[in-house]
């Protein structure tokens, strides 16, 4: 392994564990009394509904963060990226293009793989909460507009980007 996926896997470790620690202390500082500031504002019983809801998509966000660090680390150490290149790359399209569509692949497959988690706290913890304002259909229509603002906003930035790093070559990081 080299220095730099030494790094990269440092980072990804490291986000991980403060992204669960801050969640944690956050959970642990949530106040079952209603803090005087709000007084007026919420009543007790809303502003208990409201920290259930918190402490239940917080534990939530500890299984699907635990569960895609699992996925990433497997597709990472099975050479998932290296296979994944060696078939975008099978493709036959210049180099820029082989970058976007690696990419697209990328972030259509985490997508598809946390799609479940969304739906359980779309029409599950929120129904369970009285929050959930959306339809299945509304929900499709969602995640179809997400896919379409990706596709006009996210590919020509980072095609601007990736282009930027096939010009500028060595001096990219300059």
């Amino acid at each position: 392994m080299n220095i730099y996926a030494i790094i990269i896997l440092a980072t990804i470790a490291v986000d991980f564990v403060l992204d669960l620690v801050s969640n944690y202390l956050n959970l642990k500082s949530l106040s079952k009394e209603l803090p005087d500031e709000f007084e007026g504002v919420y009543d007790e019983e809303t502003y208990a509904k409201s920290q259930e809801y918190t402490k239940t998509q917080t534990r939530f966000g500890f299984i699907t963060g635990g569960f895609d660090l699992v996925v990433l680390l497997s597709f990472w150490f099975s050479g998932g990226f290296n296979w994944l290149d060696e078939i975008v790359r099978a493709w036959g399209f210049g180099e820029l293009v082989t970058g976007l569509l690696y990419i697209a692949v990328l972030m259509v497959s985490k997508s598809v793989i946390s799609l479940p988690f969304s739906i359980y706290s779309t029409f599950v913890i929120e129904e369970q909460f009285g929050f959930n304002k959306t339809t299945p259909k509304t929900f499709v229509l969602d995640l179809v507009k997400g896919l379409g603002l990706g596709l006009l906003i996210g590919m020509p930035l980072l095609a601007g980007i990736l282009a930027f790093f096939m010009y500028t070559g060595d001096l990219a990081w300059l």
